[in-house]
């Protein structure tokens, strides 16, 4: 559906020739008028925050631009929208008001008169969905001062929703009430800065409309910031001989490690050391143009392990970085 914004039309045309005589003339100037009024302006229906519109086509023209005018008891009418199709859908209205409509036509000899006028109040029936496809991830990054777990959903479908409500516990199974809401958000993202380190934190998001219709609870999702991993072999510069092998503790809400080996302290990675759940790695080289590469000895080296609580490696927590020298 082709759509503008409000817009008057307005063109005049005029044509120029010059005579046999050679003197300028004039021809009459071309008008176009404007079109009739549309009829037969109805409620279609009227749904949870909406009320759809439809009517008759002007007649006689290819091509005709409505103007939707809108009005809420003794204020004047004011133009919303425009369409060039014969129906139209206003939403997210509030439902104790009762509003009424007009519509005009436009074309380039101007805009109509006002259709008849009709009037609808909408509905809050339903109660919204409840929200799908709820994550958390949790970030405890010292370096850059990061500590929260951000969560994110599917956003609702619904035209009168008027927000999401997040409800947080430190105990799993836990019921979305009053005393467990942390916060109400217009969007599907939120992110919780209020946590500690080490606490698993347990989450359930509703939907709520304008009208307070609360939707039943999302799935229960979790995650806790890891405390950074402590590097154990090698540090300190110390030699270490091939094939490398890394070690760092446990951390027992962890999934997953990734090892990082770099040519300085914050650049030149040079690792191709695969996703791990224990607490050591094998370095043996790295693929570089389809051959395998060990690291130089006598060469200084650094590495850090990156943990995460979710299988596929999401960063949670970082540790430290260490040094290491390979053997000669």
């Amino acid at each position: 559906m082709k759509r503008l914004k409000f817009a008057c039309i307005a063109v005049v045309v005029g044509l120029w020739h010059c005579g046999d005589d050679g003197e300028k003339g004039t021809s009459p100037v071309a008008t176009i008028d404007s079109p009739q009024a549309p009829r037969a302006l109805s409620v279609e229906r009227i749904g949870d925050g909406e009320v759809w519109l439809n009517w008759q086509a002007v007649e006689g023209e290819d091509e005709v631009l409505y103007v939707v005018y809108r009005s809420v008891g003794d204020d004047a009418a004011v133009a919303i929208d425009s369409t060039f199709e014969t129906r139209y859908k206003d939403q997210g209205l509030r439902y104790e008001l009762e509003y009424t409509y007009r519509v005009t036509a436009i074309n380039g000899g101007g805009e109509s008169g006002l259709s008849n006028a009709v009037s609808g109040q909408p509905l809050n029936s339903l109660t919204p969905q409840r929200p799908t496809s709820v994550r958390a991830v949790a970030h405890h990054l010292e370096v850059l001062g990061q500590l929260d777990i951000a969560l994110d959903w599917a956003d609702n479908a619904e035209t009168d929703l008027a927000g999401y409500r997040v409800y947080r516990s430190t105990e799993q199974g836990f019921a979305p009430t009053l005393e467990h809401l942390l916060m109400q958000v217009s969007g599907p993202s939120f992110i919780d800065v209020e946590i500690e380190v080490g606490t698993v934190y347990y989450y359930r998001i509703t939907a709520i409309d304008l009208g307070g219709k609360e939707s039943k609870g999302s799935e229960e999702v979790s995650d806790v910031a890891l405390p950074s991993p402590v590097p154990l072999v090698p540090v300190a510069g110390q030699e270490a001989a091939a094939p490398l092998t890394f070690t760092w503790n446990r951390l027992p809400e962890a999934r997953a490690f990734r090892v990082i080996v770099t040519t300085s302290l914050t650049s030149g990675e040079v690792s191709d050391i695969p996703l791990t759940s224990d607490t050591t790695a094998v370095f043996t080289g790295r693929i570089k143009d389809g051959r395998l590469v060990a690291l130089e000895p006598g060469q200084m080296y650094y590495w850090k392990v990156v943990a995460s609580t979710h299988v596929e490696g999401i960063e949670n927590s970082v540790s430290r970085v260490e040094s290491f020298k390979v053997a000669e």
